[in-house]
């Protein structure tokens, strides 16, 4: 405990700890690093909370505060490790929190799961904040509380979408509709419509049902999974559930060292770099005040202006409600005056390009010495061991590396047999609704074998995505056949969604973790030559959607913002100056530069990047004077002409490729369905 609070002191990390009094043994343990405080300050309106377990010795669960920035990053707020998951902790944690923020820019949302002693918790630190509950959560629960109740799968999943309707609905009346409609749907199914009705409307519907959550603005955050995705990080960091606070803190503050770094670029982009479609006049008083995120959305409004026109009522106005931002209804009539979108139609959040304090609060002179004249009266006043304990909290305060705190005792398994190999896995329990999944569409005899073969390669894929891949000698199995035997050998990388720029950072030296740094190479060269591509892609607005697809700097993003071949085969052979072969089982294929003169032979940089299982990206290393795809088409016709020998030297690989794999698709698009 000596290092670690000699190390939060060297960080000016903000620390409070609550301990043992008879022990010393530490019961809970708060952090926040000074920049997410400065973080926290400018974006306060959202907060989403959440525990994660298995991350230390001491079985101590690790509730994580996060916030959201102008350009829809997370960042952490603070940790704190708290001994139990009662109320009285996750008051003394949050009230840690409150402290350093000021009375007039404290949150207006906190998002959570329904962990009623956090909720409770919520309610007496935050009182004045719009509580919400995770419907991704609520959804799950249903799962594992009514699926059971329902006699085949058709049926469950016509309830299901029939809730997520009722979920969405964007009036009360609606509502109310749906509601009666579910009843009336599902008549036969009483214990789960009494689940459902009891459990989460009657009491919570206010926190999570559209017709109530649209008029409040959450910035988007419905759900808890920006926290989730901030654990998931940190478990894959850890590695370990035997680690100590020390330890622990080690691993956070390096992940949070670099998510400082990666916020800090995306305020400077917004600041200084304008996109082609924000060109138009009517975004003249939005560009470089607002962020890049908010004016994609304003832009996405601006073309439902187009046939939405004046009517309120046609517009729903939910993203004024929801974000703060112009709805199409207010554009169209900002067109139709000939005036451009004003900037104080938005919203202060997403016009905060810096970390400066949202309310700026005046400074006042501190002083301690009525304080310290306190402590000396009562030190004074102390017997002997009083006057000891008094000088020992003093020597602590002065010195935080000199504390008399211990670790609280490791954790062992309280039942059951002693194990001769400890656990160490990160990887958290199975919840109710994933045991229910498997034990139900596993064994369920009203599942046709079709529907269960289905299931069972979803799940397979599932496992895929979860870093849960064959072994590298299957992976290989994974290319057409004919080229098996020039593969050398393949590395497999991190599948957390950015596989695919992490082999790219691999194969050019720049190592697997500098992925951000691929991106933001992509995102240049496509703008420094926006309109050569724009034929290159084929059809209109697909340079816009790559550009979008590329401007994410966080783990595990959707699938919208994966790698996508073959648009990213132009971009990094043009930028990197190399030959790129792509393979796949369905689809193989060679990018060379578009603008730069052949290097001699010798000199090329060959690299290889494998496409597997539909969802993951590897690095493919090929033995010398391999068989090479054929060039993908849009390079022959849109090359410069000084890149013309780039194509020369590899004529003999290509017809030795041809005749090796003469039924794989070797042109840039293929439609998936026909295969």
């Amino acid at each position: 405990m000596q290092l670690l609070m000699s190390k939060l002191t060297e960080h000016n990390y903000i620390e409070w700890y609550r301990s043992d009094a008879d022990t010393d043994s530490v019961k809970d343990l708060f952090w926040a690093h000074p920049f997410a405080i400065d973080l926290l300050r400018a974006f306060p309106h959202v907060l989403i909370m959440d525990c994660t377990y298995k991350t230390n010795r001491y079985a101590f669960p690790l509730l994580e505060v996060v916030g959201v920035t102008s350009t829809e990053m997370t960042f952490s707020v603070c940790f704190a490790y708290i001994e139990r998951e009662r109320e009285d902790n996750y008051s003394w944690a949050l009230d840690k929190l409150k402290g350093f923020m000021d009375n007039n820019m404290l949150p207006s949302v906190i998002v959570t799961d329904r962990e009623v002693a956090l909720m409770n918790a919520i309610q007496n630190v935050f009182p004045t904040a719009t509580h919400l509950l995770c419907r991704w959560h609520i959804s799950k629960n249903i799962l594992a509380n009514c699926k059971k109740l329902f006699e085949t799968n058709e049926v469950w999943e016509s309830f299901i979408t029939s809730w997520n309707i009722l979920v969405l609905s964007a009036t009360k009346d609606h509502y109310m509709q749906h509601l009666r409609l579910l009843e009336s749907e599902f008549v036969r199914y009483q214990e789960a419509i009494d689940y459902v009705k009891n459990t989460w409307l009657t009491k919570y519907k206010e926190k999570f049902i559209a017709a109530w959550t649209d008029s409040i603005m959450h910035l988007g955050n419905t759900t808890s999974n920006r926290v989730e995705t901030s654990h998931s990080a940190l478990k894959r960091q850890l590695q370990s559930s035997r680690g100590t606070f020390e330890t622990l803190w080690t691993k956070i503050h390096a992940l949070v060292e670099l998510q400082h770094t990666e916020i800090k670029a995306s305020l400077e982009r917004s600041s200084t770099t304008v996109q082609h479609d924000f060109k138009p006049s009517v975004f003249k008083e939005l560009r470089g005040f607002v962020s890049r995120n908010a004016l994609n959305m304003i832009f996405c409004e601006s073309k439902r202006a187009d046939y939405i026109g004046l009517d309120p009522l046609a517009c729903g106005c939910v993203v004024r409600h929801t974000h703060g931002i112009p709805c199409a209804h207010e554009i169209a009539r900002y067109k139709r005056e000939g005036r451009p979108i004003p900037l104080s139609s938005i919203n202060l959040h997403w016009k905060k390009l810096d970390l400066l304090p949202t309310t700026k609060a005046e400074t006042t002179y501190l002083s301690c010495s009525t304080e310290m004249e306190m402590i000396l009266q009562r030190f004074n006043n102390n017997d002997y061991t009083g006057k000891l304990k008094i000088l020992k909290k003093l020597k602590e305060l002065a010195n935080p590396a000199s504390t008399y705190l211990i670790e609280p005792e490791a954790k062992a398994r309280a039942r059951g047999r002693p194990s001769s190999k400890a656990d160490n896995s990160t990887r958290r329990d199975l919840s109710k609704f994933e045991h229910v999944l498997s034990a139900l569409n596993s064994h369920s005899p009203h599942l046709s074998s079709s529907k269960i073969s289905i299931q069972s390669k979803l799940r397979q894929r599932k496992k895929v995505h979860q870093s849960q891949l064959p072994k590298h000698s299957s992976f290989i199995n994974s290319f057409p056949q004919g080229l098996r035997p020039y593969i050398h050998h393949v590395k497999d990388v991190a599948a957390d969604g950015n596989c695919g720029f992490r082999v790219v950072a691999d194969l050019i030296g720049l190592g697997e973790d500098n992925w951000i740094q691929v991106r933001r190479d992509l995102i240049d060269e496509l703008k420094s030559h926006f309109d050569d591509y724009t034929q290159i892609f084929k059809y209109a607005g697909r340079s816009d959607e790559i550009l979008q697809s590329l401007s994410y700097f966080e783990s595990n993003p959707s699938n919208d913002y994966w790698m996508t071949f073959p648009e990213a085969g132009y971009l990094i052979a043009s930028k990197y100056n190399v030959v790129l072969i792509f393979l796949s089982q369905l689809q193989c294929l060679t990018f060379l530069p578009l603008r730069s003169t052949p290097l001699p032979r010798p000199s090329q940089k060959i690299i290889a990047i494998g496409f597997i299982h539909n969802c993951h990206f590897i690095q493919v290393f090929m033995n010398p004077g391999s068989p090479m795809p054929p060039i993908a088409s849009s390079w022959l016709k849109y090359h410069s002409s000084v890149a013309e020998g780039w194509a020369t030297p590899y004529d003999r690989n290509i017809i030795a490729f041809k005749d090796l794999v003469p039924n794989v698709a070797s042109k840039d698009t293929i439609d998936l369905d026909d295969q």
